[in-house]
């Protein structure tokens, strides 16, 4: 144990201590510098701005400039504590960031006109225009009247361009629909009346046929079928699911390449 008397040793040893020392204390002090900076404040006014549509008075920015130092203080104090600790939204919340910062480098280039056409042959099946309808209809309540279909039936004998407005019931949706899709019209009207649409002609009112609420008799003024788009037509929409690949791929790499640097135990 002679070393330990040994005044090298005793001179290494406290100059040790007093590094650590000063080293702690300069991240203490480092630790109570709040600084807000140019762009800090710049953050905070754009975000008053998208939210209240306007530009923050010099009054009211100084309170979000102290409503930031104050949470600054916050955090700071919470993680002394390490209340950050076992915390399931924060541990969910950064996990999130780092997904939306994978997502984001994955995004730093844009895709070329060549990949996105590329993508787009890959994928046509995504983009195919489905059989659209223009249609209008009248009405009749079963709610209403003692036998809605009968007077449908009736109507019909009499109904054309000019007065078909003023017969039927009032309708809580549409009486007329533009390239209407098959999606959309079982959506408003049921299955059933989209299947009795499917066999209709063209250009003549026809029915009555039932709905969700109803009967209606319907006219049919054109019916436009399926097709497959061209580029041009869903070049914004290829764009878009381009890139959510790209971020599910990225995502994905990433997780993968994670999963190499750790060791994974499942206690059961």
């Amino acid at each position: 144990m002679r070393f330990i008397r040994d005044p090298l040793f005793v001179f290494i040893v406290v100059g040790v201590l007093l590094f650590a020392i000063d080293s702690t204390r300069q991240e203490e002090s480092a630790d109570r510098n709040i600084v807000v900076s140019k762009n800090d404040i710049r953050r905070l006014s754009d975000q008053w701005l998208s939210q209240m549509g306007n530009e923050p008075s010099s009054t009211e920015l100084d309170g979000l400039i102290d409503a930031h130092v104050r949470e600054e203080m916050f955090v700071r104090e919470a993680r002394k504590l390490g209340l950050e600790h076992d915390d399931v939204i924060i541990r969910r919340r950064l996990a999130q960031k780092l997904q939306f910062v994978v997502e984001d480098r994955a995004l730093l280039e844009a895709p070329s006109d060549q990949a996105l056409r590329s993508y787009f042959d890959r994928h046509q099946e995504r983009y195919l225009f489905a059989e659209r309808s223009n249609l209008s209809h009248v009405f009749f309540s079963p709610e209403r009247r003692n036998n809605a279909a009968e007077d449908a039936s009736d109507a019909l004998r009499s109904i054309h361009d000019k007065n078909w407005r003023e017969l039927g019931d009032s309708f809580m949706l549409r009486r007329t629909y533009t390239q209407a899709t098959p999606t959309e019209i079982r959506r408003d009207f049921g299955s059933r009346f989209m299947t009795s649409l499917s066999s209709l002609s063209v250009g003549t009112w026809q029915g009555p046929i039932i709905s969700g609420y109803g009967q209606h008799l319907v006219r049919l003024t054109q019916r436009y079928p399926a097709r497959e788009s061209t580029f041009d037509e869903v070049a914004e929409k290829v764009r878009n699911d381009f890139n959510l690949d790209r971020r599910t791929e990225a995502n994905a790499t990433e997780l993968k390449v994670m999963r190499e640097n750790y060791r994974i135990r499942v206690d059961r």
